[in-house]
This record gives C-alpha cells, structure tokens and sequence, in this order.
C-alpha cells in the first residue's frame, strides 16, 4: 500500500511542486495520475521511488517511511518498485532477453531462475519471437513491450509507467495499456500510469488522480465517481 500524508515538495531553488498532498493506493490498484507538464506529477514519482525526499509529511510504501530512508538503503528499497520511461532506455548493445536479464544479474538471481523468469515475462507481455533482438531492431512498441518486461523481471510489487505511451501511435498506445492490464490482473502487481493521455483514461477507464499546481484537484474511481 502506498500512503501520502500532508506531504509538501519545495526544491532548493524556491520552485514550490506540492502543497499537502494526501493519497492513500491500495495493494494491486490500477491508478492515473493525470495532469499538464509541471503540475508535479513528475516530482510525485520521485518521492515514491526515493530520487527525492518531501519538504513536509510522510511517504509510506510497504510499510517503508520512503523519506527516511538512508541513501545507501535507496537501492535496495527500488528492487520494490519498477520503473518504465517514455523513452525505453534500453541498453543498445543487448538482445531483448538480455535486457530483461540485466534486471536479475543486478540482484545476483541464480542463473536457472533467471532464464526461466526471462523467458516467462517475455511471454507475458508477448514478444518471446523477438528475445534474440537488439533494440534497433525492434518497433517502438516492441520495445516498450522489453522496456515493461524489464521492470516487472524481479516481481516488484509496484509499477509505475511514466507516460509509457508517449512515443506510441494510439494503436500500440492502446496494446500498451492492454498489456499493463493484464500484467496488473495476472502478476497483482499495483500499476501507476503517469500521463497526460485524456484519450488513454476514456478508452481504459480506472481511478484517476488529476493533479495541477502542485495540488490534487480530481481523484475519481473508475467511471468518474
């Protein structure tokens, strides 16, 4: 579960991003977060995978006070949370499997748990054919397709999808969506959508929370209650 309390972000150079936010995300919730560039949807993020720590009130993730933790801590704590970035961020010189890989030799998974978690989230976001491919190789859907199978390698219990459509026609836009869906049904795994994609909401209607100048303005159930 992900608990927000009264927190405010003010960075060093006076840019106030939040003012007293409160948040309360169960376990396996499907969430958009919704608002225009600079309303601090960005700055959100950051507070929950510990890349920044609040002005004022408290971050709780699985029960961890995400703001106090220690720097050196930090990195054990994100094997929690996976991350998708609009632009993919593969590693150019690596297969897709590779790719995916690269996420469990960094936590030191035995080598026969990795390839068969390998090969089972490339079947699940379906682009087992093309685990011998590099990036260049591969569509800008296939690769958010590896980019997703990447995060979700090592069972996070949260994902959080930064505009994860922004490159994407509103075909493949929609498969991705599609696809986070069902990695939310099948692994229980709680899905954050950062976007800016009205469209994407209407068509896979789920919670929306709206934020703008750094406030919550909007936080409906799905179907708009």
């Amino acid at each position: 579960m992900i608990s927000i309390k009264n927190v405010s972000k003010t960075y060093h150079n006076g840019t106030h991003a939040l003012y007293d936010i409160n948040l309360e995300i169960q376990d396996s919730e499907f969430v958009y977060i919704v608002g225009p560039t600079g309303s601090g949807k960005s700055t959100l993020i950051k507070l929950l995978d510990g890349e920044e720590i609040p002005s004022k009130g408290e971050v709780i993730v699985q029960g961890i006070d995400v703001g106090k933790l220690k720097h050196s801590k930090v990195p054990l704590y994100r094997r929690n949370i996976g991350v998708v970035f609009q632009d993919y961020r593969l590693l150019p010189r690596k297969t897709a499997f590779e790719n995916v890989a690269y996420a469990l030799e960094v936590v030191d998974a035995p080598k026969d748990e990795l390839r068969k978690r390998v090969r089972e989230v490339l079947k699940l976001v379906d682009i087992s054919d093309k685990s011998n491919a590099f990036p260049s190789e591969l569509s800008g859907g296939q690769q958010q397709r590896v980019a997703i199978a990447r995060a979700i390698a090592n069972r996070p219990k949260i994902l959080i999808a930064d505009e994860p459509t922004g490159n994407l026609d509103p075909k493949k836009s929609d498969e991705i969506i599609r696809l986070l869906e069902k990695i939310n049904r099948e692994e229980k795994t709680t899905i954050l959508i950062v976007t800016h994609d009205i469209e994407i909401v209407r068509h896979h209607p789920k919670r929306m929370i709206a934020i703008d100048n750094g406030h919550v303005v909007a936080d409906l159930a799905e179907g708009g209650n």
